[in-house]
């Protein structure tokens, strides 16, 4: 398993239980469009701020893994979150019940290992 294939897993698990969860919420016909850029941004958004992670922080990785757990979930959610505090502890909360699931140990792992080795991304065109 490479780590793109395992970013993307791990990225479609988390968007599966937010979809599934808006169709139940939402009434037939209010769906809600998506740009299409979106994933382009997102990328380059994760890959600039874990660029401004100290190379030489211990707990790099697992800021990493935050950072891209943190900007699904506001992708997902809506971008407002972001000012709210309950909205970090939530954060906090589901990455430690994700890092102590056997099955996503390995996932989280393999992202880390990707969002590590990734450059950081050029704003205009969101590339590595």
């Amino acid at each position: 398993m490479n780590g793109i294939s395992s970013i993307g897993q791990l990225a479609a698990v988390i968007q599966s239980q937010f979809k599934a969860r808006a169709q139940v919420a939402a009434k037939p016909g209010q769906a809600r469009p998506r740009a299409a850029g979106t994933a382009r941004s997102l990328t380059a958004l994760i890959e600039l701020r874990v660029a401004q992670i100290d190379p030489d922080d211990p707990q790099r990785g697992r800021k990493a893994f935050r950072v891209f757990l943190e900007s699904v979930l506001l992708q997902e959610l809506g971008g407002q979150l972001n000012a709210d505090p309950k909205f970090h502890q939530l954060v906090d909360d589901v990455q430690r019940v994700l890092e102590q699931d056997a099955r996503c140990a390995p996932l989280i792992q393999d992202a880390i290992t990707y969002l590590l080795a990734a450059g950081p991304a050029d704003p205009t065109t969101g590339k590595t």
